[in-house]
């Protein structure tokens, strides 16, 4: 395959110096993830009980947030913004989990129903953010106390690991887009920015994992 290289992305105060060889390079051991999993996101219409068995997701307020709703997009500076409406989502399912519905469950389902907006938040992204997430929620709780309570805000230090990297993005898809590989042809044109910064994070990680992320909802 013919070498790819893209302008670097910092992800979570971690630099990845070639995003398009990571993406590549992640759909070479993961392609089975991206095809079956993220190719199906946005494409429903109602959370299927095979997907998510929490009787909550029938009264979901899914319809308060649009299926392109993007998280660059949800300023939790802004009273009853994107921002609020996608925590009041978040808080209809997690306020009334089971004991065996975990903060990485719950992140899946949404993503597949609103994947340009809920991160996959699952123990790898959590830790991996955790410093940036404590950042922006000190800058945060400074303009809106009320949102003082919480000691991290992932969603926020993620949204602006994708505003401050909007052009280098735009130049991975573009890179993307001239590899051989076909998978890579279709992740650059059907990813969200989300979900590109989440490989990249994989990507930055010290340990790089083997293990697929995600595994498809259950």
């Amino acid at each position: 395959m013919a070498l790819v290289s893209s302008p670097q992305i910092v992800v979570a105060g971690h630099i990845v110096r070639d995003p398009a060889a990571a993406i590549v390079r992640y759909l070479e051991l993961h392609g089975g993830t991206v095809t079956h999993y993220d190719f199906r996101a946005a494409a429903f219409d109602e959370v299927n009980p095979a997907i998510w068995i929490i009787d909550r997701a029938g009264s979901a307020p899914w319809a308060a947030i649009p299926l392109d709703a993007q998280l660059k997009k949800a300023d939790p500076l802004v009273v009853n913004g994107l921002y609020d409406k996608a925590t009041a989502l978040w808080d209809h399912f997690w306020d009334d989990r089971p004991v065996n519905v975990s903060t990485a469950k719950i992140s899946k389902v949404l993503y597949l129903m609103r994947p340009h907006l809920f991160p996959i938040l699952d123990s790898h992204l959590i830790s991996f953010y955790r410093s940036a997430a404590r950042t922006a929620a000190i800058d945060v709780a400074e303009k809106r106390p009320s949102l003082g309570r919480f000691k991290t805000l992932h969603w926020e230090a993620i949204r602006r690991d994708i505003l401050g990297s909007h052009t280098a993005l735009e130049a991975l898809r573009q890179v993307l887009a001239r590899t051989e590989m076909k998978l890579a042809h279709e992740a650059g044109r059907r990813l969200s920015d989300l979900r590109l910064l989440d490989i990249l994070a994989w990507a930055a990680s010290p340990e790089q994992s083997a293990a697929p992320r995600p595994a498809p909802a259950e």
